[in-house]
């Protein structure tokens, strides 16, 4: 005789195996078979193609490529493929590592990347953050026209503004190269940036006396520099202040005068 705990087990049995609970549509299980499924395996141009995007892509768009989920491709690129972060890839460097190494403030550097002086990519994560390619770095300050940017001579000498320590992320071999090859290439190179105020004593600018001269200068014959790089008789570039080329200014036995025209030295 059939009992109603024998029919009981046989309705648990029945739920376990289909899902389906006291008359209620299906309830899937964790342990039912349908639940089941094998684990896709990881092909190898899966992986070449994580490796080639991993820091240029987010991981989300990695996995919308490869149909598979976030934490599936989480989890390859730290267990399996064992990829170091976005921002400790050793063939970048931060905007942090850069300002360390150049001897500047992180808010210059910021300013550069923002305005494009100087080549970056924004990691694909929900923090800003912004790196540059080592290769590219180096092609950047070997450039003459990036010199008024930064001092030359302070890449790599430790010299920072502020209270916080360099960090452990910075290279110290990069940047002790860099200083190496910037100071090489510093002295083959004839030609520099210069300030209006140092452009008044190359050219020993002699401005005529005033009253109205303003108090503000500090340096009588700045306001004629003013004057020419206005009105486009010397080329300048603004980064803080105006910065001339030496190779721009006139031939020797040329001055410029107060309406910023050039005119000959005369004693």
């Amino acid at each position: 005789m059939t009992t109603r705990k024998d029919i009981e087990e046989a309705v648990l049995i029945a739920a376990t195996e289909t899902g389906v609970r006291d008359g209620r549509g299906a309830i899937p299980l964790c342990f039912a078979p349908s639940a089941k499924k094998k684990a896709r395996i990881w092909m190898k141009k899966e992986d070449d193609f994580i490796c080639e995007n991993h820091g240029r892509i987010s991981e989300a768009q990695i996995g919308k490529q490869l149909g598979r989920s976030l934490i599936a491709v989480r989890l390859r690129i730290k267990r399996d493929l064992h990829l170091a972060s976005m921002s400790k890839d050793p063939g970048v460097l931060s905007a942090e590592q850069i300002a360390n190494g150049l001897g500047l403030d992180g808010k210059s550097v910021h300013l550069l990347m923002d305005s494009g002086r100087m080549p970056c990519r924004r990691l694909p994560s929900v923090r800003i953050m912004r790196v540059i390619d080592r290769r590219s770095l180096m092609i950047w300050l070997l450039n003459f026209e990036n010199w008024l940017y930064f001092k030359p001579d302070r890449i790599g000498a430790f010299f920072r503004k502020g209270k916080r320590g360099y960090g452990e992320n910075y290279d110290f071999v990069f940047w002790e190269n860099a200083r190496m090859v910037m100071l090489k290439a510093c002295r083959k190179c004839k030609d520099r940036w210069l300030t209006p105020g140092q452009v008044v004593e190359f050219l020993k600018i002699k401005p005529t006396a005033t009253p109205r001269r303003k108090l503000y200068d500090r340096i009588p014959g700045v306001r004629y520099v003013n004057a020419a790089i206005h009105k486009g008789t010397i080329k300048a570039k603004r980064w803080g202040n105006w910065w001339i080329r030496k190779s721009d200014l006139p031939k020797r036995g040329k001055t410029i005068n107060f309406k910023g025209e050039i005119v000959d030295f005369k004693i």
